[in-house]
């Protein structure tokens, strides 16, 4: 059976992205009872788009909390080496996400 992995920053509150997280869940839902109900292509697209719109938020809403976190370890690190091998990390999983 595979562990599960914790995150390294597991330590971060991702209440308000959960809660965002299951707005989300009740967006597509009812983006699926819109076309259930053949409703207007205009509506459904627009709803498709406030669907992105709102995950695009719970993106930057965990990114930025983890950046913020990140940080806080640089800045308590002693060497320049360590800081470097830090930042390096988040600029690929910057570069990742993108």
């Amino acid at each position: 059976m595979k562990e599960k992995r914790r995150a390294e920053y597991s330590h971060i509150d991702h209440e308000g992205a959960i809660k965002k997280l299951n707005r989300v869940v009740g967006q597509i839902e009812g983006v699926r009872k819109m076309l259930e109900n053949q409703r207007k292509l205009e509506d459904v697209l627009i709803q498709c788009k406030a669907v992105h719109s709102a995950l695009k938020s719970v993106e930057e809403r965990i990114f930025k909390g983890y950046l913020e976190a990140a940080l806080d370890g640089i800045v308590k690190l002693d060497k320049k080496k360590n800081r470097a091998e830090k930042a390096a990390e988040m600029e690929e999983l910057f570069r990742r996400a993108s």
